[in-house]
């Protein structure tokens, strides 16, 4: 039997096998695509470029060296290169802003701390975002602690003679900070509330300047960093009467505890940490947390931490968000006790 064209009509197996030719051919697009389907989809695994963590405060202080130490843990631990993005101004507001407004997947980070997530929020009227519901709390980092010194010519040795002093001499005793409304600012602020004594704020343009007039008997008190002024305490040039972490100091232990000398609940803890904008997603989130905390539970980590006069600090995510929502609250009350008026 002959075709209209007069060829030979194919028979019914001659024509299944052309059936089957034509479904192949056309099925060779998609055949030739599927080998590169599996690393489409692996490159949607996070993460899977450089991760930035940002920084609200310039380079070279305690806060970029917290910084570039936490991005060098993420980066040996998640295999991509994490980099530092100092963004500083108003008080760490720009900076810790940016983060909160960033999307919320895994590549933007930061370097936060009650200073910049409890502190300066409360010192401009406008600062961008609210330093606890704006963010993702990902893991802790590292703690530190402060010390309470007072020139060595003054009578005092102790928490309870410096607290017999001031009352005697109510609103003479000078105390120097690194700016009003920061956290040594906000120490000499919870002490006068737990003892009911009155001290006078001075603020400089940082602890350093203030440092220098306690040596010089400019001011008579600092509520200072330990590593910031430890030095002065071992050359004698000021006097440490107590470290204000709520157990003695592993760094220095000699040095007694603010509450064992009889002044109970004072304690306003410091530490670096890391956050995210609000809404990253939980298997990202513990990623992260799960590198720090191993980071930190290494005696090369330690040490490092330890030069820099700080100790690891490592919490769950959970107790990380309490530890932010308790203090809010604290630093909302010393803030209006101390009449500082936000700016802008």
């Amino acid at each position: 039997m002959r075709g209209a064209a007069g060829h030979p009509r194919p028979n019914r197996r001659e024509t299944a096998t052309m059936i089957r030719r034509r479904s192949l051919i056309a099925a060779m697009p998609a055949l030739a695509s599927a080998p590169l389907a599996a690393p489409a989809l692996a490159q949607g695994a996070w993460p899977s470029r450089q991760i930035r963590l940002v920084v609200p405060y310039p380079p070279g202080g305690a806060s970029d060296i917290a910084g570039r130490q936490q991005a060098q843990v993420l980066s040996e631990a998640l295999g991509v290169p994490v980099v530092v993005d100092n963004r500083a101004g108003a008080g760490g507001t720009i900076g810790t802003a940016h983060v909160a407004q960033s999307a919320p997947d895994g590549y933007t980070i930061m370097m936060s701390s009650p200073s910049s997530h409890l502190g300066a929020p409360l010192l401009f009227r406008n600062p961008g975002y609210e330093g606890v519901d704006d963010f993702t709390h990902i893991a802790t980092f590292a703690t530190g602690t402060a010390m309470v010194c007072v020139h060595p010519r003054l009578p005092i040795n102790n928490i309870q003679e410096l607290i017999a002093y001031a009352k005697a001499n109510p609103g003479k005793l000078n105390y120097g900070s690194a700016g009003a409304g920061g956290a040594n600012h906000m120490l000499g602020v919870l002490f006068m509330q737990r003892t009911g004594v009155e001290l006078t704020h001075v603020p400089y343009r940082g602890a350093a300047p203030a440092l220098a007039d306690l040596i010089a008997g400019n001011i008579q008190l600092v509520f200072d960093s330990f590593s910031g002024i430890i030095g002065t305490v071992r050359a004698g040039q000021v006097r440490a009467l107590a470290v204000t972490n709520p157990t003695r100091w592993p760094l220095a232990p000699e040095f007694p505890t603010v509450q064992e000398q009889g002044v109970p609940d004072y304690n306003l803890p410091s530490f670096s940490a890391v956050v995210g904008p609000k809404g990253i997603p939980d298997a990202i989130a513990d990623r992260m947390h799960a590198a720090i905390n191993a980071a930190l539970a290494t005696p090369a980590l330690t040490e490092t931490l330890a030069r820099g006069g700080n100790a690891p600090f490592p919490n769950s995510r959970a107790r990380f968000l309490e530890i932010m929502q308790e203090q809010r609250t604290t630093w909302r009350e010393l803030v209006r006790i101390s009449g500082v008026q936000p700016e802008g």
